[in-house]
């Protein structure tokens, strides 16, 4: 799915216990970020957001607005000054002036199969306004839920007075309404998708996906596509980069592997014409060198080692406390989830699955305390035993993920831009070093001696392989300390 752009709407702390309660959250795909802005907002029980119609085609910009009304018997909503719904009408009247608008969210309202528009609308016979735009005779929205309470009657004047209409019940998808929230007390529809009239012809679908009791407690996804023509532009085009081959597995048998490796005719021809090869004193000539023998040990390691398996399938990585029971008890109650989603009147069908429900979130709450309480019984006895063991199972108990998981948006051009404008050499600093150039130029003439002119011997090639650590990452080569250490060692030997 790529990376996204989180922006988070939280409701203040609460008093009593300092802890946060409700929310929205905002995920743009990070392609996408520069043509979609988030406006200021001053209640965190709605946001907008605004569409560019330069970027996706449209002939207006869209505001959307993203909805969470509270029960209106709820505590909370009591102590409000003002209405939440008369909030978003002000905020409606200011952006239709600018663009299209699109609600969608929790309405905590029920509107039953109620019009939402005013049939029968003309302006033949009784004069009207020059700026009134006329109602256009729409399909009969349908709905399973025939409640119609006080909150929903006040959702549809606003859908009337502002031209906005349902998605719910009325477009390809979701043709009879589908019930959105699902409870232990039965099942509604709270949850809608309400837009502009005059841009109801570019929404190509709309569906209410099946109940998912892993994804939330009561609610139904909502799915919708609106017609738009835009052209992502590719952000990850590479420069000077060169695809690194898989890495070679290294186990106990991998050392004897690799030195029959080395000694086969084929590589000892090699290396034969390699040593004879006159290397002059120039930098060209000392790097092809060292690429010959590179590739000369990298030919050896494919012929005698392992590399794993590149997997090409992402598989979905459980939490390591999550056992083989708890998936297929999960895998059950999500297949029980789409028959209540298709039954949602029967009595049998839903009681059967709260209680799946009840049974899987308990043994999932005890299996994970046994979990970490095991790994606390081990953190005991492995902090002086073994340390490496330990911090282990301390970033388990942390439950901290893999960077890996998380990969940059940043291209390596930019990156390569970045890098050398930082080794740019100032024109303030060129004369400076133009005269330590010369002076360099002439102290390599004079003749004294050096260290680096003495030739390295076997003993100090040992010593030095000795202090490479082994199962590190290779280098642009691709070998590893450990390849190294058995071709020097077997090169070195007498």
């Amino acid at each position: 799915m790529g990376s996204f752009h989180y922006h988070a709407i939280c409701r203040k702390q609460s008093k009593h216990n300092n802890r946060y309660f409700g929310g929205l959250a905002v995920l743009i795909k990070d392609k996408l970020k520069p043509y979609i802005k988030i406006l200021n907002n001053t209640n965190p029980d709605y946001q907008w957001v605004l569409l560019q119609k330069n970027y996706f085609g449209f002939t207006e910009d869209l505001y959307i607005c993203l909805v969470y009304f509270p029960p209106s018997c709820s505590a909370y909503t009591q102590r409000l000054d003002q209405d939440i719904l008369d909030c978003i009408e002000n905020d409606i009247s200011k952006f239709q002036k600018q663009g299209k608008i699109l609600l969608c969210g929790d309405f905590n309202a029920r509107v039953s199969s109620e019009p939402d528009f005013i049939a029968n609308d003309s302006s033949k016979f009784i004069p009207v306004n020059t700026d009134y735009t006329i109602d256009k005779e729409l399909l009969t929205r349908k709905n399973q839920d025939k409640v119609l309470d006080t909150r929903g009657k006040d959702l549809l004047d606003l859908c009337i007075s502002n031209q906005l209409r349902f998605l719910n019940g009325r477009v390809l998808g979701d043709m009879f309404g589908t019930y959105t929230c699902h409870t232990p007390n039965g099942s509604s529809t709270v949850d809608y998708v309400i837009l502009s009239e005059s841009i109801l012809d570019q929404i190509l679908y709309f569906k209410v996906s099946d109940f998912i009791p892993t994804l939330s407690d009561t609610h139904c996804k909502l799915e919708w596509e609106i017609l738009a023509t835009y052209k992502q532009e590719n952000l990850f085009q590479d420069k000077n980069t060169h695809p690194l081959s898989p890495n070679f597995k290294w186990d106990d048998d991998s050392a004897n592997n690799f030195l029959m490796a080395l000694g086969s005719a084929d590589i000892q021809t090699q290396l034969h014409n390699l040593n004879n090869k006159t290397t002059h004193n120039s930098q060209i000539s000392v790097d092809d060198t060292c690429q010959e023998l590179s590739n000369i040990i990298h030919l050896a390691a494919c012929k005698s080692l392992k590399r794993p398996k590149i997997n090409s399938k992402k598989h979905k990585k459980h939490k390591k406390w999550f056992n083989k029971d708890l998936k297929n008890m999960r895998m059950h109650l999500l297949n029980y989830g789409k028959i209540y989603s298709k039954h949602p009147k029967d009595p049998l069908v839903k009681n059967h699955f709260y209680k799946l429900y009840r049974q899987y979130n308990k043994t999932r709450k005890q299996t994970y305390r046994q979990y970490k309480q095991s790994l606390l019984n081990q953190l005991e006895n492995l902090h002086a035993d073994n340390p490496k063991l330990y911090w282990n199972l301390i970033n388990d108990l942390k439950d901290t993920k893999k960077h890996d998981e998380n990969y940059s948006t940043i291209d390596s051009s930019t990156w390569f831009s970045h890098f050398q404008n930082l080794n740019t050499l100032q024109d303030k600093f060129k004369a400076r070093l133009e005269e330590l150039q010369k002076q360099l130029d002439k102290l390599e003439t004079v003749k004294c001696f050096n260290e680096l002119d003495i030739s390295i011997k076997d003993t100090e090639i040992s010593k030095a392989l000795a202090k490479l650590k082994p199962n590190k990452s290779p280098g642009m080569d691709n070998i590893s300390n450990n390849i190294h250490e058995e071709d020097c060692v077997n090169t070195t030997a007498p």
